[in-house]
């Protein structure tokens, strides 16, 4: 590890300042990686979408601002806001309260850059009711009542949109859904035949 930290020039911190310096090259490292897989294809959208849908009891936690990117983000603006207040020779309970900080933001920015561009993408003369009738899988768990979203591919593009369960029951993420009316705006699916066959 020691060697690891000498190569990013971080091998003489010590303390909070080691903390600060890890969490900075970790998230720099990941949000770099998230960058360079989405550049060769979408990867990235396959492997971290949905990672922090994060489930307790019955309650939907599904945090939009908690994805690989906030997360990868968070750790970086921590890391380099922290360590740079501590080498002003502030103390220890500023610079933490800082990188929080500067980490939170962080994390509400690329939370409402990917909701702008969720927006722009729904606002293109899309007509819903042709997405009835097509297949997809979710992407934030569907609860018995009330919304989740799902990945479908209509008018010639994929899009994610919110959904409700036709039938009532909770559908996984990562499950294949049909969609078989459009409400409101908001997509009624339920679990396609061949899932329904699997059970």
């Amino acid at each position: 590890m020691g060697a690891v930290l000498d190569t990013f020039g971080l091998g003489n911190l010590v303390g909070f300042d080691l903390i600060f310096g890890i969490s900075a090259l970790v998230g720099g490292l990941l949000f770099l990686l998230w960058f360079i897989l989405l550049m060769v294809g979408g990867v990235a959208s396959d492997l971290f979408d949905g990672l922090f849908d994060i489930q307790i009891g019955d309650t939907d936690l599904s945090f939009k601002a908690l994805t690989f990117q906030g997360l990868s983000a968070f750790l970086m603006m921590f890391g380099l806001i922290g360590l740079m207040i501590s080498e002003m020779d502030a103390s220890q309970s500023l610079s933490i309260i800082g990188g929080l900080v500067a980490g939170g933001f962080s994390m509400w920015v690329v939370s409402k850059l990917f909701d702008t561009f969720k927006q722009l993408e729904q606002d293109q003369t899309m007509d819903l009711n042709n997405a009835i009738g097509s297949t997809g899988t979710v992407y934030l768990r569907i609860p018995a009542s009330g919304e989740g979203q799902i990945q479908i591919t209509f008018q010639g593009a994929m899009r994610t949109m919110d959904a409700i369960s036709r039938d009532g029951v909770e559908i996984p993420t990562g499950s294949l859904i049909e969609v078989v009316d459009n409400i409101a705006d908001t997509l009624r699916v339920r679990k396609f035949k061949n899932e329904d066959k699997k059970e």
